[in-house]
């Protein structure tokens, strides 16, 4: 397996040299527009101000200064973004290191490029009136969870495997990935569910009385990454670089930036943001990402030999995948380039 880089905490030296151009480190600038490298990147789901890097990528001119014309097409879920990558209609996409690793389980073709949001992704939520604090505290009872077969579902599972509880001990039932699956609690029709940290801290903007924490602490997984098919790491690999170096540098001028509101006014022009209609316009929901984007920038989006092989372990013991000779999820060439 490539080598993974996996100092998680250490610090790049302030946002010294940042400016503008932490960028393009020895790959070719391209200066006309009949000379843009085209490229199709697919989000996970929708246009979510939690995927603003790509998005603020386009609007703001970053990306087409790193030499690209990257189209942003907004994805429906997991299984799309690894079809949509393996058939060649997008160059890049974004996902989850567990839909990754199951996917590669079936289709050895695709790899992880670096990760962007690197831990404590999925949250387990419920009431502070009968809270579920541990996968122990689930058997017997029913788990709401995004989608059938999906990251969330594939999560449970490892966290009961991690604790040796049968599978079939949990019932589950697909809520999605809104606060208004807490209602449902509410209701006592599920006893908890598991969404992503947006839900979670949405929820405790609201004053909602939840209980929550993160499955990173029973089950250690990658969280989002950027995905290819392996065809591309050699053919389109400059482009690739360019994507990683571009998305670097708009992590860096979010951060920068003072009035958050200026990102999400320049990604709203074009994309139908998801969380438009909150009061806020979303901005809560951008602020909350900055410590993730904050990791993720010091980080140059590297990522964690441990937390693969702890996705894998849990995932062959849940009998989600079965065990593979050959492990190599990610591929750490490109954002070496990118960044050397």
């Amino acid at each position: 397996m490539s080598k993974l880089i996996m100092n998680r905490r250490s610090f790049v030296a302030g946002m010294q040299g940042l400016a503008l151009g932490t960028a393009l480190t020895g790959l070719p600038r391209l200066g006309s527009a009949q000379d843009l490298k085209n490229v199709t990147y697919l989000t996970p789901f929708g246009y979510l101000i939690n995927f603003a890097a790509a998005m603020y990528g386009d609007t703001s001119g970053i990306f087409e200064k790193h030499g690209l014309n990257v189209t942003v097409e907004g994805g429906r879920g997991s299984s799309m973004a690894v079809q949509q990558v393996t058939a060649g209609r997008a160059l890049v996409s974004r996902t989850g290191g567990t839909d990754l690793i199951k996917a590669y389980a079936k289709d050895p073709s695709v790899v992880a490029i670096a990760e962007i949001y690197e831990r404590d992704l999925f949250y387990v939520i419920s009431a502070e009136d009968g809270a579920i604090n541990s996968p122990e505290d689930m058997e017997g009872k029913t788990i709401g969870i995004v989608s059938p077969s999906g990251a969330t579902e594939n999560i449970l599972d490892m966290m009961l495997a991690a604790k040796d509880i049968p599978a079939d001990a949990v019932s589950r039932e697909v809520v999605g990935n809104a606060p208004a699956a807490f209602e449902l609690v509410k209701q006592g029709r599920i006893s908890a569910f598991i969404a992503t940290s947006d839900t979670d801290f949405q929820l405790r903007q609201a004053g909602e009385p939840i209980v929550s924490w993160s499955t990173d602490d029973v089950a250690l997984c990658p969280g989002q990454v950027y995905m290819t098919s392996k065809a591309p790491l050699e053919e389109s690999k400059e482009e690739l670089a360019a994507f990683l170096s571009a998305i670097q540098e708009c992590l860096g001028v979010m951060l920068e930036t003072q009035d958050k509101m200026e990102i999400i006014n320049s990604m709203g022009a074009k994309y139908d943001l998801a969380e438009k209609g909150r009061p806020d316009g979303g901005l809560a929901v951008l602020e909350f990402g900055m410590p993730n984007y904050q990791r993720a920038y010091d980080e140059k989006m590297a990522s964690e030999q441990e937390s693969w092989d702890s996705a894998y372990k849990l995932m062959v013991k849940a009998g989600l995948i079965e065990e593979l000779e050959d492990r190599d999820f990610f591929d750490d060439s490109i954002r070496q380039l990118a960044f050397s």
